[in-house]
């Protein structure tokens, strides 16, 4: 399983030139990870780091990044800081130890040497950016993939479960000499174990044949090996076996799944991430605060000291889910603080989308809601709505009760499928609906 070093040929160490932990592809002016995952950047990003890149190791001034990113055009200096700080961003370079900053002489791209000759078993791409917020999140991760050898991270979309997942991957690359490997799977329905085997295999480069399932088994063997299963919503009953199955046949393999659903054959495995912690007052910190001021200042928005009550306001009304907090730091850093805490009271619609790393859906809060809850079938969208009409916090007996008097039948069955597929938040021994939730059911996204 491991790949073969001899595949990197001269004429492709000549071509590549280490970023940080990335690659920059200097003839097609890509940047990807080492697994080679493409993080997309914007054009005057990309032009910036070419510039950086052909003149690795040496000083590049502002001004001629200006003449050569914006040829022929008068822009406020402040564009190249701005351009820089997402750049960083992109890469993890948050002590600017990567694209360094030379005072009064511009910016150099750091170097150790341009050939990248170290090869590492699998895929698992680097985070694009610092986990926030989520130190005892991330150390119970690793615990229990460690005893337990399977874990299923749930949560909402936005909700950080690929970042979680990658974390701690790439925290645990010494457990798994073998390799650790990233199967996408973006919600695509696997029915049956022969389907997701054959997806599994072609990510490892092995042969289907007659039957995917033996070779699979064969393929991963003795080997210790993880393999992070993202976005696998679509796993049928039948794929859900096979996961188990290969635990049981592999003593050497662990199993990392991300997930909108909590799968009823790997229940209890599952493990539901909750939103970042809210501030409760105008001086009180908390993580989504933290990651506010994180990606503020990626995008180059300076923050006064009396901005704190309509960050907390933002925060508070984007429920804690780390999706729409940066969404909204960047959009403060183009429409002023105030605008976006105004903005992220209709989130759906108002909050602007935005260019990230990451699949479609991640680009704005109304397309992960819509994903989200376009999961639900016709009666769960029914049900739903009949529980966003109760204020706050709520009982299960309340929630059960609205539920029977508007027809539901079984209205404790509809609460459970709901809640597996990441809809309620529990409160204590109450229920809650996050605000994003509540903002997705008022904005005809359930028809």
């Amino acid at each position: 399983m491991r790949p073969d070093p001899g595949q990197f040929g001269q004429d492709r160490l000549t071509a590549e030139l280490a970023v940080g932990a990335y690659r920059f592809h200097r003839e097609t002016r890509r940047l990807t990870s080492r697994g080679g995952t493409l993080v997309p950047l914007g054009r005057r990003a990309t032009a910036l780091l070419s510039i950086l890149a052909d003149h690795a190791g040496q000083d590049v001034s502002a001004a001629q990044l200006l003449d050569r990113v914006w040829p022929g055009q008068i822009v406020d200096p402040a564009n190249v800081a701005v351009q820089i700080s997402g750049l960083r961003a992109a890469i993890g370079d948050s002590d600017g130890s990567v694209i360094l900053t030379v005072h009064g002489r511009g910016y150099r791209l750091a170097t150790g040497g341009t050939a990248i000759s170290s090869v590492t078993a699998g895929n698992m791409p680097l985070p694009l950016s610092p986990l926030s917020g989520r130190e005892v999140e991330l150390a119970n991760a690793m615990r229990r993939l460690r005893r337990d050898r399977l874990l299923v991270i749930t949560g909402l979309s936005g909700i950080g479960k690929t970042r979680l997942a990658l974390a701690a991957a790439n925290m645990m690359t010494g457990d798994f000499p073998d390799g650790r490997w990233l199967a996408t799977m973006n919600g695509h329905l696997f029915p049956d174990a022969p389907s997701l085997a054959g997806h599994i295999l072609a990510l490892l480069g092995g042969t289907p044949g007659a039957d995917p399932v033996a070779a699979l088994l064969d393929q991963v063997g003795k080997s210790q090996t993880l393999l992070l299963l993202d976005s696998a919503e679509g796993l049928e009953d039948c794929a859900q076996d096979l996961v188990l199955r290969l635990l049981a046949g592999c003593p050497g393999l662990s199993v990392l799944i991300t997930s909108h659903v909590a799968h009823g054959r790997l229940r209890q495995a599952c493990v539901r991430l909750s939103p970042l912690a809210i501030p409760s007052n105008d001086t009180e910190a908390a993580p989504a605060m933290d990651l506010f001021l994180t990606a503020a200042n990626a995008a180059g928005l300076r923050i006064d000291t009396d901005a704190t009550p309509s960050i907390v306001r933002i925060c508070r009304q984007l429920g804690g889910v780390p999706l729409g907090v940066e969404i909204a730091a960047r959009a403060a850093s183009l429409l002023g603080l105030s605008a976006t805490a105004d903005a992220s009271r209709d989130p759906m619609r108002a909050l602007p989308l935005v260019r990230r790393p990451g699949p479609a859906r991640h680009r704005s809060v109304g397309a992960a809601m819509t994903w989200a809850l376009g999961m639900l079938t016709d009666t769960e969208q029914r049900a739903l709505r009949i529980l966003s009409t109760l204020p706050g916090d709520f009982t299960r007996a309340e929630a059960e009760l609205v539920l029977s008097r508007a027809g539901a039948d079984q209205p404790r069955r509809w609460l459970a499928r709901l809640d597996s597929k990441s809809m309620l938040e529990h409160a204590g021994d109450g229920l809650s609906l996050n605000p994003l939730v509540r903002a997705g059911t008022t904005a005809s996204v359930l028809g």
